[in-house]
């Protein structure tokens, strides 16, 4: 039978967002744990980027680190486990993680991410991360004047491809099956980016290097650096939860909606990270997070 532990706040997920928020709670002496099953979204990435002090890190190493300077904060506990339901009781939030533990708390934070439609490609897994990305504001610098390409869903190549122009020149756009409008095609030509009609099939290359695409027409286009606009999930646990969403292209269930102090619709529940916007930035989360922290306390302070 599972035992069950009760806390201020409970964490769900153990990302920047989360711990961010792990850090600023525990500082305000609430009794936090983290639910954190250990998988990443980010995992596959060789570094963290564009995070002030941290460039380069390994995501691994963050959280090493983020834990290592947590030991300071007794009060700040982890569970590695999966929540597996999620309810609200007199007044508590109540998590539930299968045999390991049942955790009470007041206030909850959603801070597990999002989930990745990712393609079935052949040599797909082994480039993911290395030498296939979503954001070239975090890799772009990594692949600058080599051969690349993108492929997203339709217009998405409308900003992709210009955008990924102020890191190199050789740029051809994967445009699939979706037609481009007459002004994306205008804006593509006139920065010299090569269109090509067809969609990707598989990835050729050893390991994690790409050398070139195979396309539905039967070509063979060679790359080195690939980036892809994908479609996004919310986890089960969010999707079950009937919060109020707004809705975005790109993500199935559209992102959870919170207001400035990063409050859902939920009672005494917020969220932070890629759950709640687009812009999937480390530094972002984290200070999403550093609010949600903070804004938790004021709430069971009775000033919020």
């Amino acid at each position: 039978m599972a035992a069950t532990e009760d806390v201020d706040v409970i964490i769900i997920g153990g990302g920047p967002a989360g711990l961010s928020a792990a850090l600023i709670a525990g500082r305000a002496r609430r009794r936090v744990v983290v639910i954190d099953r250990g998988s990443p979204r980010h995992a596959v990435s060789a570094g963290v980027h564009n995070f002030l002090t941290q460039d380069g890190t390994p995501p691994a190493e963050l959280r090493r680190i983020a834990w290592a300077q947590m030991a300071a904060y007794p009060n700040v506990t982890q569970h590695r486990a999966t929540v597996t339901g999620l309810r609200r009781e007199d007044e508590r939030w109540i998590a539930d993680c299968g045999e390991a533990v049942t955790v009470r708390g007041r206030a909850v934070l959603l801070a597990m991410g999002v989930q990745d439609a990712l393609p079935d490609w052949p040599g797909f897994s082994e480039k993911w991360g290395a030498s296939v990305h979503l954001c070239p504001y975090c890799h772009g610098w990594e692949l600058q004047d080599q051969p690349l390409a993108t492929t997203g869903h339709g217009e998405d190549i409308a900003h992709f491809g210009p955008t990924l122009h102020q890191w190199s020149k050789d740029i051809v756009v994967i445009a699939g099956d979706e037609p481009l409008s007459p002004e994306t095609v205008a804006t593509l030509e006139r920065l010299e980016i090569r269109i090509h009609p067809a969609a990707v099939v598989a990835l050729e290359g050893p390991g994690q290097t790409l050398t070139a695409l195979r396309l539905s027409d039967g070509s063979r286009l060679g790359r080195t650096g690939l980036f892809i606009k994908t479609h996004q999930r919310q986890v089960p646990l969010v999707r079950d939860l009937g919060l109020e969403m707004s809705p975005l292209p790109h993500n199935a269930d559209g992102l959870v909606v919170v207001d400035s102090y990063q409050r859902t619709s939920a009672p005494m529940m917020w969220a932070a990270g890629d759950l709640t916007t687009p812009f999937h930035q480390v530094l972002h989360a984290a200070a999403a997070g550093s609010t949600a922290g903070a804004m938790i306390n004021a709430a069971l302070s009775g000033v919020l």
